[in-house]
Protein backbone atom coordinates (compact mmCIF):
# COMPACT_ATOMS: atom_id res chain seq x y z
CA UNK A 1 0.00 0.00 0.00
CA UNK A 2 3.04 2.41 0.66
CA UNK A 3 4.15 1.71 -2.57
CA UNK A 4 1.69 1.68 -4.50
CA UNK A 5 0.49 5.39 -2.83
CA UNK A 6 3.57 6.75 -4.36
CA UNK A 7 2.67 5.85 -7.88
CA UNK A 8 -0.31 8.56 -8.19
CA UNK A 9 -2.58 6.12 -9.62
CA UNK A 10 -6.01 7.77 -9.42
CA UNK A 11 -8.53 6.44 -6.87
CA UNK A 12 -10.45 4.91 -9.35
CA UNK A 13 -6.67 2.53 -10.27
CA UNK A 14 -5.70 2.18 -6.77
CA UNK A 15 -7.68 -1.33 -6.45
CA UNK A 16 -5.70 -2.62 -9.72
CA UNK A 17 -2.73 -1.34 -8.53
CA UNK A 18 -2.50 -3.41 -5.17
CA UNK A 19 -3.86 -6.22 -7.19
CA UNK A 20 -0.82 -6.50 -9.36
CA UNK A 21 1.63 -5.07 -6.81
CA UNK A 22 0.87 -7.71 -4.11
CA UNK A 23 2.33 -10.97 -5.15
CA UNK A 24 5.61 -9.24 -5.31
CA UNK A 25 5.43 -8.20 -1.71
CA UNK A 26 4.93 -11.40 -0.40
CA UNK A 27 7.79 -14.53 0.22
CA UNK A 28 7.68 -17.97 1.79
CA UNK A 29 4.21 -19.16 2.83
CA UNK A 30 2.43 -16.02 1.57
CA UNK A 31 3.77 -16.64 -1.54
CA UNK A 32 3.04 -20.08 -1.48
CA UNK A 33 -0.66 -19.24 -0.26
CA UNK A 34 -1.26 -16.66 -3.15
CA UNK A 35 -0.05 -19.26 -6.00
CA UNK A 36 -2.05 -21.72 -4.52
CA UNK A 37 -5.44 -19.79 -5.92
CA UNK A 38 -6.44 -20.62 -9.39
CA UNK A 39 -6.06 -17.91 -11.80
CA UNK A 40 -8.67 -15.00 -11.35
CA UNK A 41 -9.98 -16.64 -8.22
CA UNK A 42 -9.32 -13.19 -6.13
CA UNK A 43 -11.18 -10.60 -7.94
CA UNK A 44 -10.67 -7.78 -5.67
CA UNK A 45 -8.34 -6.28 -3.03
CA UNK A 46 -11.30 -6.70 -0.25
CA UNK A 47 -11.47 -10.44 -0.94
CA UNK A 48 -7.64 -10.72 -1.42
CA UNK A 49 -7.03 -8.62 2.23
CA UNK A 50 -9.78 -10.85 3.51
CA UNK A 51 -8.50 -14.22 2.91
CA UNK A 52 -5.23 -13.42 3.30
CA UNK A 53 -5.92 -12.13 7.01
CA UNK A 54 -7.85 -15.19 7.61
CA UNK A 55 -5.12 -17.47 6.58
CA UNK A 56 -1.68 -15.71 7.71
CA UNK A 57 -2.87 -13.80 10.43
CA UNK A 58 -5.57 -15.92 12.13
CA UNK A 59 -7.29 -14.59 15.29
CA UNK A 60 -5.21 -16.27 17.86
CA UNK A 61 -2.24 -14.57 16.35
CA UNK A 62 -4.33 -10.89 16.29
CA UNK A 63 -4.85 -11.41 19.98
CA UNK A 64 -1.87 -12.73 20.52
CA UNK A 65 -0.07 -9.51 19.01
CA UNK A 66 -2.95 -6.61 20.74
CA UNK A 67 -2.01 -8.25 23.68
CA UNK A 68 1.74 -7.63 23.60
CA UNK A 69 0.57 -4.24 23.02
CA UNK A 70 -1.69 -3.87 25.53
CA UNK A 71 0.45 -5.50 28.24
CA UNK A 72 3.27 -3.55 27.28
CA UNK A 73 6.04 -2.47 29.83
CA UNK A 74 9.48 -1.64 29.73
CA UNK A 75 12.27 -4.19 30.31
CA UNK A 76 14.21 -3.48 33.95
CA UNK A 77 17.74 -2.46 32.39
CA UNK A 78 15.95 -2.05 28.76
CA UNK A 79 17.15 1.84 28.04
CA UNK A 80 14.55 4.02 26.30
CA UNK A 81 15.49 3.71 22.93
CA UNK A 82 15.29 0.10 22.71
CA UNK A 83 11.73 0.27 24.73
CA UNK A 84 10.18 3.14 21.91
CA UNK A 85 11.51 0.67 19.00
CA UNK A 86 10.59 -2.22 20.07
CA UNK A 87 6.98 -0.71 21.04
CA UNK A 88 7.00 0.71 17.23
CA UNK A 89 7.84 -3.08 16.14
CA UNK A 90 4.65 -4.37 18.12
CA UNK A 91 2.14 -1.82 16.22
CA UNK A 92 4.06 -3.16 13.01
CA UNK A 93 3.27 -6.80 13.97
CA UNK A 94 -0.49 -5.94 14.20
CA UNK A 95 -1.46 -3.61 12.06
CA UNK A 96 -4.77 -3.83 12.15
CA UNK A 97 -4.75 -3.37 16.06
CA UNK A 98 -7.28 0.14 15.90
CA UNK A 99 -5.41 1.67 18.51
CA UNK A 100 -5.57 5.73 17.63
CA UNK A 101 -2.37 7.70 18.15
CA UNK A 102 -3.78 8.60 21.56
CA UNK A 103 -4.31 5.10 22.90
CA UNK A 104 -0.56 4.00 21.74
CA UNK A 105 0.70 6.72 23.66
CA UNK A 106 -0.71 6.39 26.54
CA UNK A 107 -0.10 2.14 26.80
CA UNK A 108 3.53 3.75 25.99
CA UNK A 109 3.94 6.00 28.73
CA UNK A 110 1.48 3.80 30.94
CA UNK A 111 4.26 1.03 30.39
CA UNK A 112 7.33 2.74 31.09
CA UNK A 113 9.28 2.21 34.31
CA UNK A 114 8.91 5.36 36.56
CA UNK A 115 12.37 6.97 36.27
CA UNK A 116 11.81 6.57 32.56
CA UNK A 117 8.63 8.55 33.12
CA UNK A 118 10.32 11.09 35.52
CA UNK A 119 12.80 12.18 32.71
CA UNK A 120 10.24 12.31 30.06
CA UNK A 121 7.89 14.68 32.44
CA UNK A 122 10.63 16.60 33.42
CA UNK A 123 11.36 17.07 29.15
CA UNK A 124 7.99 17.83 28.93
CA UNK A 125 7.99 20.65 31.27
CA UNK A 126 5.39 18.78 33.43
CA UNK A 127 3.18 15.54 32.99
CA UNK A 128 4.28 14.25 29.63
CA UNK A 129 0.52 13.07 29.17
CA UNK A 130 -0.20 17.16 29.10
CA UNK A 131 1.34 17.67 25.87
CA UNK A 132 -0.16 17.23 22.71
CA UNK A 133 -0.12 13.70 20.50
CA UNK A 134 2.80 16.03 17.94
CA UNK A 135 4.82 17.64 21.23
CA UNK A 136 4.64 14.02 23.17
CA UNK A 137 5.91 11.94 20.18
CA UNK A 138 8.69 14.75 19.40
CA UNK A 139 9.75 14.36 23.01
CA UNK A 140 10.07 10.59 22.68
CA UNK A 141 11.65 10.65 19.47
CA UNK A 142 14.57 13.16 20.50
CA UNK A 143 15.10 11.36 23.92
CA UNK A 144 15.23 8.51 22.33
CA UNK A 145 17.38 9.82 19.30
CA UNK A 146 20.11 11.02 22.00
CA UNK A 147 19.83 7.50 24.16
CA UNK A 148 20.22 5.55 21.34
CA UNK A 149 24.12 7.35 20.62
CA UNK A 150 24.78 7.26 24.02
CA UNK A 151 24.10 3.67 24.14
CA UNK A 152 25.77 2.44 21.48
CA UNK A 153 28.27 4.86 19.86
CA UNK A 154 30.17 4.40 23.09
CA UNK A 155 31.03 1.52 24.66
CA UNK A 156 31.03 1.71 28.36
CA UNK A 157 34.22 1.72 30.17
CA UNK A 158 34.35 1.03 33.72
CA UNK A 159 37.54 2.42 35.29
CA UNK A 160 38.50 0.60 38.68
CA UNK A 161 37.36 2.15 41.73
CA UNK A 162 34.95 4.79 40.28
CA UNK A 163 31.17 4.40 40.64
CA UNK A 164 29.93 6.60 37.44
CA UNK A 165 26.28 7.20 37.32
CA UNK A 166 24.74 7.01 33.90
CA UNK A 167 22.40 9.90 33.17
CA UNK A 168 18.86 8.83 34.56
CA UNK A 169 20.49 7.75 37.30
CA UNK A 170 22.17 11.28 38.29
CA UNK A 171 18.65 13.45 36.72
CA UNK A 172 16.93 11.29 39.90
CA UNK A 173 19.56 12.05 42.73
CA UNK A 174 19.33 15.42 41.53
CA UNK A 175 15.59 15.03 41.67
CA UNK A 176 16.24 13.80 45.32
CA UNK A 177 18.41 16.54 46.25
CA UNK A 178 16.21 19.11 45.35
CA UNK A 179 13.17 17.64 46.82
CA UNK A 180 15.15 17.47 50.15
CA UNK A 181 16.17 20.86 49.98
CA UNK A 182 12.31 21.95 49.39
CA UNK A 183 11.34 19.63 52.17
CA UNK A 184 13.65 21.27 54.66
CA UNK A 185 12.98 24.79 53.52
CA UNK A 186 8.59 24.27 53.85
CA UNK A 187 9.57 22.94 57.56
CA UNK A 188 11.38 26.27 58.36
CA UNK A 189 8.57 28.35 56.52
CA UNK A 190 6.26 26.58 58.42
CA UNK A 191 8.31 27.20 62.20
CA UNK A 192 8.01 30.77 61.58
CA UNK A 193 5.94 33.21 63.84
Amino acid sequence: MELCSTMGASDKYVEAVYLRAFPFSLAGKAKTWLQSHPNKSLNTWEEVEKKFIGRLFPTSRFISAKSAIMIFSQGSDEPLCETWERFKALLRTCLNHNLDDAAQLHIYYSGLRPQTKMILDALAGGTMMSKSLEEAIVIIDSIAASDYQSHHERAPTQRKGIMELDTQNAILAQNKLLTQQIEALTKQISQLP
